[in-house]
């Protein structure tokens, strides 16, 4: 899945930022698909209150334990996922005239 849609952002973004964007939009994306909200993920997936909150705002990069409760939870392998989220990275670098000004407003997303 490719995400899409633009915004400018103040400050060219790392590897590791990136990974975490699109980790978050993916997941949110993913999530809202399946019908469930944060709170019944977390149950599904018996997480803390907040993890997948703060996962898709960008203000956490889940260690694998958890990314793999959580696809398990979305019924999606960690493989798969992590291919979607690299293809996305790629994809953002590979875009030169847009290059690191991805914050995709296709999925209302709300990084602040």
């Amino acid at each position: 899945m490719v995400v899409k849609g633009v915004k400018v952002l103040d400050k060219p973004l790392t590897e590791r930022e990136l990974y975490g964007l699109y980790l978050g939009i993916l997941l949110r994306k993913r999530r809202d698909e399946m019908g469930y909200t944060q709170a019944e993920l977390e149950e599904k997936a018996q997480l803390a209150r907040t993890t997948i909150s703060k996962i898709e705002r960008n203000d956490r990069i889940p260690e694998s334990y958890t990314l793999s409760k959580i696809a398990i939870a979305l019924g999606i392998s960690v493989d798969r996922l992590n291919e979607e989220v690299w293809e996305n990275v790629r994809i953002h670098k590979d875009n030169k005239s847009s290059a690191l000004k991805h914050q995709y407003s296709d999925l209302d997303y709300r990084g602040d």
